[in-house]
């Protein structure tokens, strides 16, 4: 079954994002966190974290970039292309990590992200958040203390229409407003080529 694809008006996007704003708030308040850094995972989750970091005054980012690659001996893997936490200097013992993504796959790219703030601060608080999520996707309850979603969606798993609509979830694959639907089909964001130079 091929992907049909769905292009997000700005407004929904931003339905989604107070959503998520509104319920964060309110987590943070009733259990009195301050949000010591926002980590958008890149480039996906660059857009929302910005959002997100204005409308609940975050100040401080760092961002990581979690990427798939194709390399040209045919090997493919997702790896850590920048790591925020070589150039940053936290001393606080538990610090509060808010990872943030756009569209969550497999859960891959953010389980690195997160596994690699719990090895450098066994201590921190980590809360995660993404605009969509594919439906049966990886969840991070064991490793954060919060977890939240605008929408879910079918993406890889290829259930019908009619199967969507009993368990509730998007049936198109989204295309935010920031992306082009062409580059999103044909663009070979992943190549080896396109990464190292």
């Amino acid at each position: 079954m091929s992907k049909e694809y769905r292009i997000m008006k700005s407004d929904e996007f931003t339905k989604y994002i107070d959503c998520i704003c509104n319920r964060l708030q309110e987590f943070i308040n009733i259990n009195n966190i301050k949000i010591d850094y926002i980590c958008p995972i890149l480039r996906s989750g660059a857009i929302p974290a910005v959002y997100i970091s204005n409308r609940l005054n975050i100040v401080k980012f760092a961002p990581a970039q979690v990427k798939h690659v194709a390399y040209k001996n045919g090997e493919n893997k997702i790896e850590m292309l920048f790591n925020p936490f070589d150039s940053i200097d936290i001393k606080k013992k538990e610090p509060s990590f808010l990872v943030v993504d756009c569209m969550l796959s497999t859960g891959t790219s953010a389980g690195i992200l997160i596994k690699e703030i719990k090895r450098r601060y066994i201590d921190a608080k980590i809360l995660y958040v993404c605009i969509a999520k594919q439906y049966g996707s990886k969840n991070f309850k064991d490793d954060t203390i919060y977890e939240d979603v605008g929408f879910y969606c079918n993406c890889e798993n290829n259930y019908s229409k009619e199967k969507c609509k009993e368990l509730n979830i998007e049936y198109d694959y989204p295309i935010f407003p920031w992306e082009d639907l062409e580059s999103e089909i044909s663009h070979p964001d992943d190549l080896e080529k396109n990464i190292f130079f």
